[in-house]
């Protein structure tokens, strides 16, 4: 699962909050030094997207913004792992994105069309 949420015009060049579920092999997190297991986690992160004279949406972001939690630990990729993984984010995905936002100094949209890719 992929989507973008629209924030309201700020002057971070921030148009949107991409909230994303992705399968993680784990292992070792160079940045970190730490083991992370192998599972589902929910990615939370400030991106700006703009659509160019050509049609193609670019995408950028500001390494390390973001944040990201461990949905389910599991020992290998599965589709009901993956659907039980998504049920969890539905649940946890207001936190990060309220903390993102307050991190960011960015707030939501009124506007109800989230973007999902």
């Amino acid at each position: 699962m992929k989507k973008y949420l629209k924030v309201n015009p700020n002057g971070n060049k921030i148009t949107h909050i991409k909230v994303e579920t992705a399968y993680s092999l784990g292992g070792m997190n160079l940045f970190t030094y730490r083991n992370e297991p192998r599972g589902y986690y929910l990615h939370v992160s400030p991106v700006e997207r703009r659509l160019t004279d050509y049609g193609v949406t670019l995408e950028s972001f500001i390494a390390f913004s973001g944040i990201k939690k461990l949905l389910k630990e599991v020992s290998r990729k599965s589709a009901k792992a993956e659907r039980e993984a998504e049920e969890i984010a539905v649940h946890d995905e207001s936190e990060l994105i309220q903390y993102i936002c307050e991190k960011s100094g960015v707030t939501l949209s009124d506007e109800p069309d989230a973007v999902t890719a």
